[in-house]
Formats: C-alpha cells, sequence, structure tokens
C-alpha cells in the first residue's frame, strides 16, 4: 500500500441561506466565498486486493456461509468514491503481498472491533438518519466502542529497548577492559547474574524466563526476556577490548527495563566471590555504543554466530541455518528473505576482531562459529544478535564500517 500525491479540494460551506439573502437584498455575494479547504491523500494498493486473516475456531466455521454472503453484498468502502468486491472463504494460499502484524511495535495504532462495537455502530448510524428529524439539527456522537491495537509491517523496525553501562574498576575507578575471545562469555554471565539479584521479587512475575531463559525449547523462536551483550570498544582503526554492556529488552519490556536500568546503576559485578566491575549508566548517545544500536543496512559480527546446528561443511547448509538463526532472533520471513548479502566465514569483518574459533561461547552451547556479514535490503536498528547464545554475548553484530 502506497500513498498517492496528495491534491486539495474546496468544499461549499452549509451557508447557502446567507447568500440568497444577500442577493434578495441586492447586494453581491458568491457561494466562493465561502469554501473550506480539504486536503486528500489516497492510498494505492499494491496488489489488487486487501485480506483480513482470522483464526477461526470450531464456532466460525458454522458461519462461514453467512460470512461470504456478508462479504459478497459489499460494494463499497469508505467515501464510497470507488467500487468495491468483497468475498471470504478459508485458507490463505495464494495470498501475497504486505504483510501487517497485529501486536507488533514500530508502526501504528489502529481500530479493532471488540464486544459491543457492531451494536456502537447500528445506533451511530441510527443517529446519522434520523439527525435532521423536525427541522433540528442532532448532533451524531462519536464511536467509542472499540480497542486501539498497535499494527507494523513484517519489514518495520521494531526497536529493542536497552539499556546501557561502562565497566569501571571497583578500586580505582578506571576503565575495565576485557578481552574478547574468551571474556564475552564470562561478562555476559556476570551481568545476567547481577540483573537477577536486582530482580529478586520485582513485580513483574518469575524472572525464570525473563533473566535466565527457562522454559522454551532451545532455539526456539525469541520469547520475551533479557539479553546479556558485552560490547567491544570499536574506534576509528579496529576492535578492541570489552569495555561496556547492555541489557537488551523485547519489544514491549519497557517497564521491567526501567526497574532494571534503575537498580543496576552502581552494581557490582562479581566473579569468585569477588568485585571485578562496576557499572556505570551510559546515555544512549553515547559513540561506541551507537555503532550497536544506531540503523544501518550493512552489519558484521564483532563476536561469532554460533549456528544452530552443524552445516556438515555444506555451504547450502551454512546458509540455511544462518537465516533460521535470523529467524530465531526475532526477524520476520520477508526481512530474512529480503537479505541482499549474506557472507560467512572464520576470519572477522572488522579491524580487530579475531578468528572465529578463538572464541569460548558460553556453557551448554555448541555449534560452528562464524564471523557474519549481512546487508539488508532497508536499515534495521540494533541491537542485533542472532545464533545460539545470543543472550550471552556470542553473535553480536555492529554496524560495518565498509
Amino acid at each position: 500500500m502506497k500513498a498517492a500525491a496528495p491534491y486539495r479540494i474546496y468544499v461549499p460551506d452549509n451557508l447557502g441561506d446567507d447568500v440568497a439573502r444577500a442577493w434578495s437584498k441586492g447586494n453581491d455575494a458568491s457561494l466562493a466565498n465561502y469554501r473550506t479547504e480539504k486536503d486528500i491523500r489516497s492510498m494505492r494498493l499494491d496488489g489488487e486486493a486487501v485480506h483480513y486473516i482470522f483464526r477461526a475456531d470450531d464456532e466460525v466455521e458454522l458461519h462461514v456461509a453467512m460470512l461470504c454472503a456478508a462479504a459478497r453484498s459489499m460494494t463499497h468502502l469508505g467515501w464510497g468514491i470507488d467500487m468495491v468486491a468483497g468475498d471470504a472463504g478459508r485458507g490463505t494460499d495464494g495470498i501475497s503481498g504486505e504483510r501487517w502484524i497485529p501486536g507488533k511495535p514500530g508502526g501504528r495504532m489502529l481500530r479493532c472491533a471488540i464486544s459491543g462495537t457492531l451494536n456502537a455502530l447500528e445506533r451511530r448510524h441510527a443517529q446519522f438518519l434520523q439527525r435532521l428529524e423536525g427541522g433540528v439539527f442532532r448532533p451524531v456522537s462519536p464511536l467509542t466502542v472499540f480497542a486501539a491495537y498497535p499494527y507494523a509491517r513484517a519489514t518495520d523496525t521494531a526497536p529493542r529497548p536497552f539499556a546501557a553501562f561502562r565497566l569501571l574498576d571497583p578500586k580505582q575507578g578506571k576503565l575495565c577492559m576485557y578481552e574478547p575471545t574468551r571474556r564475552a562469555r564470562d561478562v555476559a554471565a556476570w551481568l545476567r547474574h547481577a540483573v537477577s539479584d536486582v530482580c529478586d521479587g520485582w513485580p513483574f512475575g518469575p524472572i525464570g524466563t525473563v533473566v535466565h531463559g527457562h522454559g522454551p525449547t532451545p532455539g526456539a523462536q525469541s520469547v520475551a526476556r533479557f539479553s546479556f551483550l558485552p560490547l567491544p570498544t570499536i574506534s576509528p582503526l579496529r576492535v578492541e577490548g570489552i569495555t561496556r554492556v547492555i541489557v537488551v529488552a523485547s519489544a514491549g519490556m519497557e517497564a521491567e527495563l526501567s526497574w532494571v536500568r534503575i537498580r543496576l546503576a552502581g552494581q557490582e559485578l562479581v566473579w569468585k566471590q569477588q568485585p571485578v566491575a562496576l557499572l556505570e549508566p551510559l546515555p544512549s548517545g553515547d559513540t561506541v555504543v551507537q555503532r550497536y544500536v544506531a540503523a544501518s543496512d550493512r552489519w558484521s559480527t564483532v563476536t561469532p554466530v554460533v549456528l544452530p546446528g552443524h552445516d556438515d561443511c555444506s555451504a547450502r547448509k551454512a546458509e540455511r541455518l544462518l537465516r533460521r538463526a535470523f529467524l530465531q532472533a526475532g526477524f520476520e520471513s520477508e526481512v530474512v528473505d529480503g537479505i541482499k548479502e549474506l557472507e560467512w566465514r572464520k576470519v572477522g569483518f572488522q579491524r580487530g576482531v579475531d578468528l572465529a574459533s578463538r572464541y569460548l561461547p558460553p556453557d551448554k552451547v555448541h555449534g560452528p562459529l562464524f564471523h557474519v556479514l549481512v546487508r539488508f535490503s532497508s536499515p534495521r536498528t540494533g541491537p542485533i544478535a542472532v545464533g545460539a547464545g545470543r543472550h550471552r554475548g556470542m553473535g553480536i553484530f555492529a554496524i560495518d564500517p565498509t
């Protein structure tokens, strides 16, 4: 669906009596002086139809014939400028085009019918028909019985909320720096432990899935949870040691993340019962953080992707596994299918990134490791982490400088 070029029309006001009264007195008057500007911006379909898809239960199946008859009775929609033809049926075979997903952030709020909406529409229509009865104008009351629900295109970017922190030495207050190949998984584990401590007893329910990832099948589609990402510093010359971390939440978890952000400030990261770093809050505009969260169509890894399966030394299978990893990380199929460039290799794509085989994956995370470069069909907003171990320091992408 695309917006057509806007245009303006002038609608005459309902002031014909005033103009006629002026004429009867011999005065000059014209309806052209009583017009209201009205801007029109119509929408043009990319295809030949709009499809509304609903999950049908047994009760709906009993009314399919009636729904088909109602759909086929439609002749006009909206302003009634253009005629339409409607139909209904079972299944989604042969349906293509731009897909809008209910509940996905990043788009717009649209009205949805709820219990009572049809009755409210009928009452409003009756008011409209009776608005001039008896020569007295009765305004039509607005529709109020409906819900507003977020909708977004499958290809729309829904940025994930995050909280960024700098790692400081607890004793000297200097910036800490950890070597990524051996410490990325450790820093992620320290951060997860700190988040678990501050979330103990929070008002958002059990923390097993949100913090520790318990419950979902390993490698399954992303669920609402936190990711703990160590961020190597990216200078103009090279990728360096880990000096920052971010806690990334799933879209819609802003309240949970706000709870964590406030309580993590000044919290210590602990290893073997000893404090190893202090968390100092960072603004989202931090230059290093921006390399991980800004929008770009070209991204490459600073820690390698762990494939969700074995590639058996087959390039074709490795590509399938990589695309599956993006799907499991929450990317819609339209985005993954539209990837323009996808490369993988053991050597990093950014200067200073070590060989993929030298990175230690988190415990119980297994699979081939590859550095990956991806170019999307349109800019995507970070943070981006894919593959097995994506919540614990592996498969972290930064904007590729080339």
